[in-house]
Order: structure tokens, then sequence, then C-alpha cells
């Protein structure tokens, strides 16, 4: 689907996602065995395929290449048929900055032209041009006072509409989970990974992320610093109120705690701190017939953990009956890949590098 968002206004289009969803396809024929007699090219509707490489550009994406063998043509000989998959150069649409950037004094003239506009009085202007400033001494013309007149019409009609469109057509997640690079004297002392100051991770725009109700998930370490921290400063910040406090236990493969459970210095568990984005402003909910039931306080999840460095277990199973069906899902510092939800971090692929990994063997 090209639209990606919908309101009363009218609609939010992602045009190239539309071009790719087509499916371009090229085929080609090994030569020496294709029927002369074989047309040159045809076309596909459903998926746009096409027998001519050039029809495209040397310069085309290639995504995919697959090869089948037809049946014996009229000379005797196979015809083998090569499919190339294609997608559109997203460099084509990376339009990050304005085409012309508005003058300073925009508000200052344009207030000037309608105030001349409602006398209707013609006006005398500077034109000011990024990087050039010329003068212009001659009165408007009546195409150009129509122009105007028509622009003011409009105005606010695309201000607020494509404004309202953008804001509410950007990705919005329905659960966001977060693991902190915590700052704490054994992250200093061993300098294994970057850290975030309390004041850093709070700047983290989770109300721009969001989505109405979203759940609000956050892996805390067992220092007290922390955990008030995040009750009491981080998440009314992000105007997410506090709902359930879970524990994560570590033990071994045959059910013993990692640590002893009384231990004064390193404890088996680590906490979540689970809440939901309240929203200032009454917005409408995604499926709002699709009801939830409220999180539970003091839940335990219990496994053995992994003895890579801060690799947490998943929590797409455990959450799923407290997200919509079609919940968008996010993780922010993640170190690896989970399906189905979008990663965010440095190191989203450290976990999936092929030395943690063995092949299996192929069966006979």
């Amino acid at each position: 689907m090209s639209v990606v968002h919908q309101l009363s206004s009218g609609w939010l289009l992602d045009h190239l996602s539309f071009i790719n969803k087509i499916n371009y396809q090229c085929h080609q024929h090994h030569k020496p065995h294709c029927s002369k007699n074989k047309p040159p090219s045809f076309v596909n509707f459903d998926s746009l395929q096409m027998d001519s490489l050039s029809c495209f550009g040397a310069s085309a994406p290639c995504t995919a290449l697959d090869s089948t063998t037809k049946p014996e043509n009229e000379d005797g000989g196979n015809c083998e048929v090569f499919t190339e998959k294609y997608v559109f150069r997203t460099e084509l649409f990376n339009v990050t900055k304005p085409y012309i950037t508005a003058p300073v004094h925009k508000k200052h003239q344009q207030s000037n032209e309608e105030e001349s506009l409602m006398n209707g009085v013609k006006t005398e202007i500077s034109i000011s041009v990024v990087g050039k400033k010329r003068k212009r001494c001659v009165p408007f013309n009546h195409g150009e006072l129509d122009a105007m007149e028509y622009h003011r019409k409009i105005r606010e009609l695309l201000l607020d509409g494509s404004l309202q469109l953008i804001q509410e057509g950007r990705k919005k997640f329905d659960v966001i989970v977060i693991d902190p690079p915590w700052q704490n004297k054994s992250v200093k002392r061993s300098n294994r990974y970057s850290y975030l100051s309390s004041l850093q991770i709070k700047q983290i725009p989770i109300p721009e992320l969001a989505a109405p109700n979203c759940l609000v998930v956050t892996w805390v370490t067992n220092r007290q610093k922390h955990l008030r921290f995040v009750k009491e400063e981080l998440y009314p910040s992000w105007s997410v109120e506090m709902l359930a406090e879970w524990h994560w236990v570590k033990i071994t493969n045959s059910g013993q705690f990692v640590f002893p459970l009384d231990s004064p210095h390193k404890k088996p568990y680590e906490g979540l701190m689970l809440g939901r984005v309240q929203e200032k402003a009454a917005l409408p909910l995604r499926n709002p017939d699709v009801n939830v039931p409220p999180l539970p306080d003091h839940k335990l999840i219990v496994s053995v953990p992994c003895i890579l460095h801060s690799h947490k277990p998943p929590l797409a199973e455990v959450l799923k009956d407290y997200i919509k069906p079609d919940g968008e899902c996010l993780e922010l510092f993640a170190r690896n890949l989970q399906p189905g939800w979008t990663s965010w971090g440095n190191e989203v692929l450290k976990f999936q590098h092929v030395d943690y990994f063995i092949a299996l063997e192929s069966g006979h």
C-alpha cells in the first residue's frame, strides 16, 4: 500500500514503497539455446516482467537472481531463463532539505502582502532569494495578484492538513523495550562498552516514538539509584505511568540460582519496569475495539541466561497478551534481531555474528 496514513484532510503517501511493491523483474534468455523466433520482450501486467535488461539501466540494484530451464525450442536446444528482481534506487527519493529555505522576514512580508490585498492596493516588494538579493520596483500585475489571493485562500488548508498528516503518519510503536547502557563503577573499570548518563537517557525521544497507550518496558540494574530514577524522574518525563515491576530470575541448567539469593554483592535477578504512555490530548487508539488485559505486578521471568554479556531474554512471547494483535514493536539498544520487531542501536547485529552459530548437517 502506498497510503501510509489517512485523515479527513487527505492522505500521506510513500511513493517509493508503491514502486517497489509492483515487483519489477527482468528475464534474460541464454542466447545460444533460445529460439530465434521468440519475441524480444514481453510485459506481464501483474508483475511488470520484462525481457530486456537495458530497460532499467545498468545501475539498477539487483535483489535476486533465479534461473530456470525452459523446454526444448524449435531448434532442439534448451532455453535457460535468468530472472532478476529490481527495486527503485532509494537515493532518488533522498530529499532531506528544502529546495529553497524560507527568508527570515517571510512572516512580516506575508502579513504586508495580505494587508495590501485586502485593501485592494497594488504594492511594491523586495524579493529575497537565498544567496541573492535583488529589488523589484514594479507593481504586481493581475495574474500575480490572483495567484497571491488563491494562495491566501488555501494556505491554512495546506499548513494545518500537511502538518497533521506528517505528525500522525510517522511510525509509532505500541511497545518499546529499552535496555539502556547504565553508568556504574564496573562498566567504567572494565571499559567494556560506552554508557549514558541519566540525563542522556532522559533525552531519548520516547514521546515522539510512542503510539497512544504504548507499553514501555525498561531493563534496570539492581542499583537503587537507577530504580528510583526510572520511577520518579524518567517515566514522568516521558509521560509514562509506572504500572508494574517484574523480575528476570537467572538459573542454571539444573534449576539453581546463578548467584546465592541473599548474596550482598551479585544478585541472581534483574528488574523490568513497565508502564504505559499517558496521552495529554485525546488521540484515537489503534483498533479501539480490541481490549488488552491490565498489566499484572510482580511477575517473574525465569530462564537460563546466555553467558554472553548483556544478552537479554526475548520478551515478545511474554508481552504478547498485553499488546494489540497488530502492534508495532521497537527495541532500543538492541543487540540482536527479533522477528517482526524494529531494532535500534549501535550493536543490533552483535549477537547475529556467524561465530555464535554452528551449521546443521544437511540431511540426505
